[in-house]
C-alpha cells in the first residue's frame, strides 16, 4: 500500500521544514519519529537572536547536558523580529503574540504571526505553522501544526499532525496512549503501535500516536479522538463525540454511529 501523503492529507504546506519532514516518508505519521532529529539539525545552522519577556530555566543532568529547558512568559508582547535560542532549540517568528503565562519548552518552532495565549503549554518537539493559535489551557507535545490551525481553548494535542485550516473546538482531546495491562504499567512498558490493514502489518516506530487530521477538518467542542484516528480532509466531528480508531474518508460527518474504515 502506498500513501500519497501530501496530496491526500496536506496540500497547504509552504514550510520547507515541514516538507523536509515528509520527504521519503512511507506513512502519514512517519514524521513524528523524525521531528526531534530534524530540529537538532535545523538549530545547528542557526544563531541565538533577540529577547523575550520571559523567565528562562534550564534543568541539567549530572554530566552537565541539558535535560530540559523552558521559557515562562511574564508579560504579553508581539515580537517585532524573529527570536532564536540555539541552546534550547526554540524559534519564535516575528508577528507572534505571546501572552503572559505561557510555557514553551525546548525543541519548539513557532512560525510567524501565531498566537500563544495565556496558559498554553508547549511541552517540546512541537512545530506550529504560520498563523496558528495555541490557546488557553491547551497542551501540545510531539506534534505538528502545518499552518492556520486553531486550538484556542482547553485542547490536548499529543503525537499528532494537524493540517491547514483546521479548527479544534473547545475541549478537543486527541488521546495518544492505548490502554495497557497492569503488567505493562508495572514494568513501565509502552508497546509499539502496530498498524494493520488488509491483512498486512506495518511497524510505526511509535509507542504513542494520536491522530492525523487532514486540511480543513473541524472538531466539535468536547470531542475525543481515540489513538490512531486518521481523518482525511474536510471531515467534521460533531460535538461531544468520541471518534474510534480508524480511517475516515474525505468529507465524513462523524457521529458515534458513523463507522470508520477498519484498521484490523
Amino acid at each position: 500500500m502506498k500513501w500519497k501523503i501530501l496530496h491526500t492529507y496536506f496540500r497547504e504546506i509552504s514550510s520547507e521544514f515541514v516538507n523536509n519532514l515528509f520527504n521519503h516518508c512511507e506513512f502519514p505519521w512517519s514524521p513524528l519519529s523524525h521531528l526531534s532529529q530534524l530540529m537538532d539539525s535545523y538549530f545547528l545552522t542557526t544563531k541565538s537572536h533577540g529577547l523575550l519577556k520571559a523567565n528562562r530555566n534550564i534543568l541539567s543532568n549530572q554530566n552537565g547536558s541539558i535535560r530540559e529547558g523552558a521559557y515562562y512568559t511574564i508579560q504579553s508582547e508581539i515580537l517585532n523580529e524573529d527570536f532564536i535560542d540555539q541552546e534550547l532549540k526554540i524559534r519564535i517568528g516575528a508577528g507572534t503574540l505571546l501572552e503572559a503565562g505561557a510555557t514553551i519548552k525546548n525543541h519548539t518552532i513557532i512560525e510567524r504571526n501565531c498566537e500563544i495565549r495565556q496558559g498554553a503549554y508547549l511541552r517540546g518537539n512541537t512545530y506550529i505553522g504560520e498563523c496558528s493559535v495555541v490557546g488557553h489551557a491547551t497542551e501540545m507535545k510531539n506534534s505538528i501544526f502545518t499552518g492556520h490551525v486553531e486550538a484556542g481553548h482547553f485542547a490536548y494535542i499529543g503525537d499528532s499532525i494537524v493540517g491547514a485550516y483546521v479548527n479544534l473546538g473547545a475541549g478537543t482531546k486527541i488521546s495518544n496512549l492505548e490502554f495497557r495491562t497492569l503488567d505493562a504499567k508495572q514494568r513501565q512498558h509502552f508497546p509499539e503501535i502496530i498498524f494493520s490493514r488488509n491483512g498486512k502489518s506495518h511497524k510505526t516506530n511509535l509507542s504513542k500516536f494520536g491522530a492525523i487530521i487532514g486540511d480543513g477538518c473541524e472538531t466539535g467542542c468536547n470531542s475525543v479522538l481515540c489513538p490512531f484516528v486518521i481523518l482525511e480532509p474536510q471531515c467534521w466531528i460533531m460535538p461531544n463525540i468520541y471518534v474510534l480508531k480508524g480511517i475516515y474518508p474525505k468529507g465524513s460527518l462523524v457521529t458515534n454511529s458513523r463507522p470508520a474504515l477498519n484498521l484490523a
